[in-house]
């Protein structure tokens, strides 16, 4: 399993920006981060975008209510 940093951001639809969530901060084991992250929103995954980059880290945005960006970092 890979052990991850897990930052959460909301978007503030007025300033038109992504604003840290100081309340979440969360250090996971996971090989199935879609699966932690429906366990986290209490339901099956709503549409989301996926994006992965080149140092492993992996940033999912969900359109809930509001916008929610989920940041996974490989510690």
């Amino acid at each position: 399993m890979k052990k991850y940093e897990v930052s959460r951001e909301i978007y503030n639809p007025c300033a038109g920006v992504y604003i840290f969530d100081n309340n979440f901060f969360r250090e996971v084991e996971t090989d199935n981060i879609e699966k932690t992250i429906s366990e986290w929103i209490g339901r099956e995954l709503p549409k989301f975008e996926k994006n992965t980059f080149s140092d492993g880290s992996v940033e999912y945005v969900f359109d809930l209510p509001r916008k929610v960006r989920y940041t996974f970092s490989i510690i």
